[in-house]
């Protein structure tokens, strides 16, 4: 809501911080700290609840910079449309103004970039998985790979391929919830 205000100029030095550590490197330093160090958590996949920790903030902490940067342009950019600005000359309160007009038109470039983000967190699964002794899908590949077992490789990049269709698919149903207008444009044709 303010650009170039505290919180914007912390979030900027967050996400440059998250964006120059890789995912191995990052998880490494989550478990130096969080599990060597203090101990409050488990290195390795332990089967518990809490052995789920590291690996997801292992993930969600490399992609939560891309996503701060992406929603604060977006933001800022339908923040200073004209839409909002008759928004507010109209009279309508500023609660209103941010959830009705700038948050669901922000979400428009947001919800597609979510998208991506989501495949991209199943590329990071791989490394994750190696790193936390994590029996899954991204350690099935990798060994496949070491072993050369061309089946189990096919089988992996087509529940791989078909959750990226499933992605795209909840993606796109999303944004025309969100933005009907080219369902609208569709009609008039």
């Amino acid at each position: 809501r303010r650009p170039g205000g505290v919180v914007d100029r912390f979030t900027t030095a967050y996400v440059a911080s998250v964006r120059a550590l890789p995912p191995f490197l990052l998880g490494l330093l989550l478990v130096l700290l969080l599990s060597a160090q203090l101990g409050l958590l488990p290195a390795v996949s332990s089967g518990g609840p809490r052995a789920l920790v590291l690996p997801a903030l292992t993930l969600g902490v490399g992609l939560s910079g891309l996503v701060a940067t992406v929603t604060r342009s977006a933001v800022v950019e339908v923040a200073a449309s004209e839409q909002v600005r008759f928004a507010r000359t109209k009279g309508l309160a500023e609660r209103r103004v941010q959830a009705r007009h700038v948050a669901r038109n922000a979400a428009v470039t947001i919800v597609p970039y979510l998208g991506v983000q989501a495949v991209v967190l199943v590329e990071g699964v791989v490394v994750v998985e190696s790193l936390f002794s994590w029996q899954g899908l991204g350690h099935a590949l990798v060994h496949a790979v070491f072993w050369r077992d061309v089946p189990m490789l096919q089988a992996t990049a087509l529940v791989l391929a078909l959750l990226v269709v499933a992605v795209n698919t909840v993606v796109d149903l999303v944004g025309l919830w969100l933005d009907p207008r080219p369902r609208a444009l569709e009609g008039v044709r």
